[in-house]
């Protein structure tokens, strides 16, 4: 399998193309030994009640209607939960390291006939209960997996549906109250998310409304509620504090000398990332009103590292930010992830010198480097989580010229740069805004450039008129680049107009480098 596409638009779960994805990222010599599996319509006690079968089950007991989407004619082959856990046993004990296993059965059945089986058992009338609401998007008619090569190493489905459903039902009548109150996983479209000092909203009909309890308070003040806007209004600037991954690095130390100006009070994380229980620790003793993940790994002394620290970048980039974004949403708290723009380059589309940048929307389409391999994955699967703000940085500069991260600094000390416009972003311009972005309570996705494009060259003749009269450089193609690098680099222009639109003061990238980064440094 060479070709993977890790980020198709019409995912149904996300996270587990995310795993999948991973165990492709680590398909080399030195990562860890992978066996994945593929289940679908897994059902059984204990599953919390968004999945079909505990819903229906738990809205008859509450006897309200059962929702179904479309007209309850897509197809699920369903497999108790006992049968799965039989599946990964033997998997673990005969299954080749490398290998898929797909665990299904060829038993199928529609969504229609699954809530008129509910119905039976609950001796209820089906045309009576059964209520038909607005098809989800992307609700695949069919899913089937061909086992054949999991039967192969001794495997077999032993639970009948009927037997099955009825060890489930039996479970949630005696454990009805076992997962509190989901009474948002028991609308019809659940899309529920946790955000501070947002209320619950909903405007369906009045018979789905009544399915709704009062809002429920986090212990920490948020409440939950309905996607929103990108930006949901002012934080009270009074009560902030700020919880900030990545103290050790460039632009975390940043963050902690903004709000040492701006009198915010903060702290910097003391757990890894991908600790969860560190994380939660953190969180509980802290009790912070945002969080700031500027925790990641980008290779020293660039991201060539990571073609050669393939799991250590994994574990960073990938699980620690997905660790953070997920006990972040858990406790009602908006995380600010500062992202990458490397995920572009120049193609027809949005050819170099054509003014046309990528903008937020835009899918990904550079993979040069396995650095932005797990940057563009781990983007496409916080989409999910609308607790994030995702700010895609571009070749970081300051004001301090001295920093072996900045780009400046970088090039100048180069033998030979390529001649190449790129967004950049200046940060002493850039991270103020961030943190006036978290007070606003900013989500989504923001390309987090400066407007316009500068090119290598443009830098470094500002650097000699401003810095250092005396300075020259050469200039090479991407071509002669490419024999003294191990991983290409991206080039590519980010459309910077929604970032903008929210902060019209926003100056473009080479009156921003002169104010911010030259003037200050001005010994000409």
């Amino acid at each position: 399998m060479k070709h993977h596409n890790c980020f198709q638009q019409t995912l149904i779960l996300p996270p587990k193309l995310g795993l999948r994805c991973l165990s492709w990222l680590m398909e080399d010599p030195m990562a860890l030994p992978v066996i994945t599996t593929r289940g679908n319509n897994v059902y059984g006690p204990n599953q919390f009640p968004e999945k079909l079968i505990p819903k229906f089950i738990l809205l008859a007991m509450r006897g309200k209607p059962l929702p179904i989407h479309g007209d309850g004619s897509n197809v699920r082959s369903y497999l108790y939960c006992e049968d799965v856990a039989e599946a990964f046993e033997v998997i673990l004990h005969k299954g080749e390291v490398g290998h898929i296993y797909n665990i299904g059965t060829k038993k199928e059945r529609r969504v229609i006939d699954v809530a008129k089986d509910i119905c039976k058992l609950f001796s209820l009338d089906a045309d009576a209960v059964i209520k038909f609401v607005e098809n989800r998007p992307f609700n695949d008619q069919r899913y089937f997996l061909d086992d054949q090569k999991l039967k192969q190493l001794g495997w077999s489905e032993r639970t009948t549906w009927e037997e099955g459903l009825r060890k489930t039902l039996e479970w949630y009548t005696s454990n009805p109250d076992w997962w509190g109150d989901v009474s948002g996983a028991l609308l019809p479209h659940p899309r529920m998310l946790m955000m501070p000092g947002i209320e619950k909203q909903f405007d369906g009909p009045a018979d789905v409304k009544g399915m709704v309890s009062q809002p429920m308070t986090h212990a920490n003040g948020p409440k939950i509620m309905v996607e929103g806007p990108k930006c949901n209004g002012r934080s009270n600037s009074s009560s902030l504090k700020f919880l900030i991954y990545g103290r050790t690095g460039w632009i975390g130390g940043l963050l902690g000398d903004i709000c040492r100006k701006q009198g915010i009070p903060y702290e910097y994380g003391r757990g890894r990332l991908e600790n969860r229980s560190q994380l939660l620790l953190d969180i509980q003793t802290i009790k912070p009103t945002h969080v700031f993940n500027a925790a990641g790994v980008t290779g020293r002394p660039n991201v060539d590292w990571c073609e050669s620290h393939k799991p250590e970048t994994i574990r960073t980039n990938v699980v620690g930010t997905l660790n953070l974004a997920d006990v972040c949403r858990e406790n009602g708290l908006l995380m600010m992830n500062y992202a990458t723009g490397c995920i572009f380059e120049y193609d027809t589309e949005h050819p170099e010198g054509s003014g046309i940048g990528f903008k937020e929307e835009d899918k990904p389409n550079f993979s040069g480097s396995f650095y932005s391999k797990t940057k563009a994955m781990v983007e496409e699967l916080l989409k999910e989580y609308d607790n994030v703000c995702t700010l895609r940085v571009r070749m970081p500069i300051s004001s301090d010229l001295s920093n072996p991260r900045n780009f400046i600094t970088k090039i100048t000390r180069y033998n030979k740069v390529v001649n190449i416009p790129n967004s950049m972003t200046i940060l002493d311009e850039l991270l103020p805004i961030s943190v006036e972005m978290a007070k606003r309570n900013c989500s989504g996705i923001w390309n987090f450039t400066n407007p316009g494009v500068v090119s290598h060259n443009e830098i470094l003749e500002m650097y000699k008129k401003y810095i250092d009269p005396e300075f020259s450089w050469l200039n090479f193609t991407l071509e002669e680049q490419a024999k003294v690098i191990v991983a290409p680099r991206s080039n590519n222009e980010m459309d910077a107009s929604k970032l903008k639109n929210e902060f019209p003061e926003l100056l473009p990238i080479k009156e921003s480098l002169i104010k911010f980064v030259f003037e200050p440094n001005r010994k000409l």
